[in-house]
């Protein structure tokens, strides 16, 4: 089957089919951050000085292929939300289902404490090692989500989305080792659009990428997380078998060919 080009409107459409896309406010449907992640003050000190950043020429190239309206855009925007249960969808293509069809409180619980992990831990690098945004450096850029000027004029290392996206693939890799490639690259793909979004730098993404893995790898470790663990893998088992899809994988699938 010949996949077409989407619309705009056709675009808009699927991104709909993913209630959190771009969301950054706190709406009463969304489910509350935990209180605490998997690691303590200690673990994320001693992770925070494990990494420095790597060179990154803070002048903006493009982003080939994957500029405003195209199928590439409108991925990076739905990837923006990164809070469970609306990020499990991310996931949804690679995995042959439909994570937010039914409930699943355990994996929304294992995705929002390593987010409070990942947020944390970038944060508080962006702290320490302060560099510009993109849409800071050039205020011309359209960034592909709505922004304040705190955002805007925040850290851009490392990229948080490419910190949490790679927690997360691992994540996956762990839940689903039949498919533990495929979940990685949406994993880093999650990264990427944080680049295509205008608000980090490639370096960001690449070294968030492996502060993210680092990450899981710590939290894996800590007390509590196997159980954690075990309980979203019923939940994932339970998902693959209900049959149900996500009707914006053929949009993925062209964003993805996009190659950027």
């Amino acid at each position: 089957m010949v996949e077409r080009p989407l619309s705009r409107a056709a675009a808009v459409a699927a991104l709909i089919l993913l209630p959190g896309a771009c969301a950054t406010g706190g709406g009463n449907d969304r489910a509350a951050l935990p209180a605490a992640g998997y690691l303590d003050a200690a673990g994320l000190e001693a992770l925070s000085d494990s990494f420095t950043p790597s060179p990154q020429t803070l002048s903006w190239t493009g982003t080939t292929g994957a500029g405003p309206g195209t199928d590439r855009w409108w991925m990076a925007t739905a990837q923006a939300e990164l809070r469970a249960p609306e990020a499990a969808q991310h996931f949804d293509c690679v995995l042959g289902t439909r994570l937010t069809g039914a409930p699943r409180p355990a994996l929304t619980r294992l995705m929002n404490r390593l987010l409070v992990d990942a947020d944390s831990l970038a944060r508080r690098l962006a702290t320490e090692h302060a560099r510009a945004r993109p849409i800071a450096v050039d205020p011309t850029l359209q960034p592909c989500q709505r922004v304040t000027e705190a955002m805007r004029n925040s850290g851009s290392w490392p990229a948080n989305g490419a910190v949490a996206g790679a927690a997360y693939g691992e994540m996956f890799a762990a839940l689903a080792p039949d498919r533990a490639d495929a979940v990685r690259r949406t994993g880093r793909e999650i990264g990427v659009s944080r680049v295509v979004c205008r608000m980090n730098w490639p370096g960001d993404a690449r070294d968030g990428q492996r502060i993210g893995q680092t990450l899981y790898e710590r939290a894996a470790a800590t007390p509590g997380f196997a159980a954690d663990l075990e309980a979203a893998r019923v939940e994932i088992a339970a998902a693959r078998a209900e049959g149900l899809t996500n009707p914006s994988c053929a949009a993925e699938r062209r964003a993805l060919r996009a190659g950027f």
